[in-house]
């Protein structure tokens, strides 16, 4: 593809992805990121409209609204239904298009989060959506069961003593390795599912776990409204969202977090998503955290959106779990100066002055 092809590429793209979300501004920005007219903006356009991928919408604030395709199916889940199944005969014929990475993705995170659905809601219903345009595909799957984090609580207070809230069971999830039926599950799905994807929720009695989401609570509600008021007794909702010109491969992300050679050895911990109230801080904080962390070889704490850190959750988990763990690898990405430091005075036994940013 030639220079001129590939900006033109991503000026449609970006200019629909705008449109997907719903900026009224699209056609300014448009011009503006890529440096061209507002007219040349319209010309996109027309010739989008003329491809049948965008179409007119009298319900939008600007007009316009991308071509989408979509099923829905409810099944009973009756001890016959099988994953493999429903996505052949259902799901893979709106695949067609997508490239062949996108394609295996899609196989892996269906079976993984269907046979969730299947094998661990405890419920007798299950129904499956699925909308597909001309940039992603965006396929959800929902239960009338106990709830994934009801699951999560009684497994934890039963085999380990502790007591858990909602939100606390949903952050277990982010570890991995974790499954309320070991002698049938490794606990391995939901972790590689969200990291194969663009973007993966999990909703259940009004928590959210979520993974690569910039508006989670848009990206679930939007599926809510739109697939299942109509069906009494959600139990457990998971969003998924691709690309479908996606390069990632599964094969890719299972050699990041599980080398052949050793198994599931490294986890990675999210702090922004698991520290929902502020920055970490607290000491408590921490240690649900850790909880489950001496599993794993490595652990890479994940700083992005973090811009203080402070001292007693530093030193719980870089001074007091590494001696106890020495064998374990503890590695920050993403950390700005102040956490580097921190994590350098508490791994020191050195306690830097508190400088906690204002409010």
């Amino acid at each position: 593809m030639s220079f001129a092809a590939e900006k033109r590429t991503a000026i449609i793209k970006y200019m629909l992805d705008k449109i997907r979300d719903g900026d009224r501004d699209f056609v300014k920005k448009t011009g503006e990121n890529f440096g061209i007219s507002e007219t040349s903006v319209r010309r996109y356009i027309k010739e989008c409209q003329e491809k049948g991928v965008l179409l007119k919408d009298t319900g939008t604030a600007f007009g316009w609204k991308l071509s989408t395709q979509s099923g829905q199916w409810e099944f009973e889940n009756d001890g016959y239904l099988e994953e493999d199944n429903v996505f052949r005969d259902k799901i893979a014929p709106f695949l067609k298009e997508v490239s062949p990475e996108a394609t295996d993705i899609w196989y892996y995170a269906f079976a993984e989060i269907m046979n969730n659905a299947i094998e661990h809601s405890r419920g007798d219903r299950i129904r499956v959506s699925v909308q597909k345009d001309c940039l992603y595909t965006e396929i959800s799957i929902v239960d009338n069961g106990v709830g994934i984090f009801r699951n999560i609580q009684e497994y934890v207070r039963e085999k380990l003593g502790a007591r858990l809230s909602t939100e606390q069971a949903a952050l277990e999830l982010y570890k991995g390795k974790l499954t309320t039926d070991p002698d049938a599950h490794s606990g391995e799905g939901i972790f590689f599912v969200s990291k194969m994807l663009d973007e993966f929720a999990v909703w259940s009695e009004n928590t959210i776990y979520s993974y690569r989401c910039g508006d989670r609570d848009r990206f679930v509600q939007s599926h809510l409204v739109s697939y299942y008021t109509g069906l009494e007794g959600i139990g457990t909702m998971a969003v998924m969202k691709l690309d479908n010109e996606s390069k990632r491969t599964s094969r890719e992300v299972f050699d990041e977090f599980a080398p052949l050679e050793e198994g599931f050895v490294r986890t990675l911990i999210p702090v922004r998503e698991m520290c929902t109230l502020s920055n970490p801080v607290a000491r408590s904080e921490a240690r649900r955290i850790l909880r489950r962390l001496d599993e794993f070889h490595e652990v890479i704490f994940d700083f992005q959106g973090i811009e203080f850190m402070g001292q007693g959750f530093a030193d719980e988990v870089f001074r007091v779990f590494q001696n106890r763990h020495p064998e374990i690898t503890l590695t920050a990405v993403n950390a700005n100066a102040s956490i580097q430091g921190m994590i350098h005075h508490v791994r020191k036994g050195k306690v830097p002055p508190q400088n906690v940013p204002e409010k």
